[in-house]
């Protein structure tokens, strides 16, 4: 998370993520599934504005779409961390939302996670790193990822977070499709195969650290594309798409909707981007694996 202070005041920028390795393990016993995923942010973001109030939690965001209700990740994240510190005081926070909803990008758990973070720096409560995720985890299955960012491996849910030092940057095009699909309707339909060949995330972080796109881009792999593209043929069309465009590698970013493709360069994904844009097939982002790239 990327910071901007004032008295009173704080501004976080909670960036979205990508999948870069998504492999289902099993069913769990307690009805989830078991996941091996590598997580990266990247370069777009939610911006959440918080300033002390001599009342209650106010909450506003920029997307009508959402509910600014109690069921809403910010303000659930707020309440958490009000009763865990046991402090109580007012607050006003505003959500710009610009990551997609839906998407397949992590939106909400990042904004929940950047509420902890923000109001941990606001009341100078002095949580670190393992207090965070433990409150993270109370609030969604890939939210604990947010408290570190970067790049990581997640297990169990995806809470069992592994921070992973990529130094490398990579480029990336990101497309939205303009619709939400339902990660529960997604993971209801999969079916597991016992005898599948598992894919090896040892072997996919090799390419990852090569720092070669090509040869990460033949890696880029996400279990949950075929059952996706079944329930929703409209994100397969627009990957074969986005074949007939030079990218090393396309993928679904976790359950969808969203599409990225990885370029080998910053000079070929502005060039990329600005084709795609003109298809109209969805909303596009050019981003970086440096989340804190245009962060301001």
């Amino acid at each position: 998370m990327k910071y901007w202070e004032e008295r009173g005041k704080i501004t976080i920028a909670a960036p979205a993520k990508i999948n870069l390795f998504l492999e289902i393990l099993g069913k769990r016993p307690d009805g989830y599934h078991e996941i091996e995923t590598v997580m990266q942010g990247i370069s777009l973001y939610d911006y959440i504005h918080m300033e002390n109030h001599d009342k209650d939690i106010e909450f506003t965001c920029s997307n009508p779409k959402l509910t600014a209700g109690e069921d809403n990740l910010v303000l659930k994240a707020a309440r958490l961390f009000q009763k865990a510190s046991g402090i109580f005081r007012g607050v006003k926070i505003h959500l710009d939302k610009r990551i997609p909803v839906g998407a397949g990008l992590g939106g909400g758990s990042s904004d929940a996670v950047a509420t902890l973070s923000g109001l941990n720096k606001l009341w100078q409560v002095g949580y670190d790193e393992t207090k965070l995720m433990s409150l993270a985890e109370k609030l969604g299955s890939d939210t604990p990822f947010f408290v570190f960012g970067n790049t990581a491996i997640c297990r169990g849910r995806g809470e069992v977070v592994t921070p992973y030092n990529l130094p490398v940057n990579y480029h990336y095009i990101v497309i939205y499709p303009k619709f939400e699909v339902s990660t529960a309707t997604v993971y209801k339909n999969f079916k597991i195969i016992l005898t599948k060949n598992l894919k090896d995330v040892s072997f996919f972080l090799q390419s990852l650290a090569s720092g070669n796109p090509e040869r990460l881009g033949s890696c880029l792999y996400n279990r949950l594309e075929e059952v996706v593209f079944k329930l929703y043929p409209e994100i397969e069309k627009i990957k074969k798409t986005l074949a007939k465009f030079d990218f090393c590698g396309i993928l679904l970013s976790g359950s969808g909707s969203s599409l990225y493709g990885l370029c080998r360069g910053e000079k070929d994904s502005k060039e990329i981007e600005q084709q795609i844009k003109m298809l109209g097939i969805g909303d596009v982002f050019m981003v970086t694996s440096d989340f804190t790239d245009n962060a301001k």
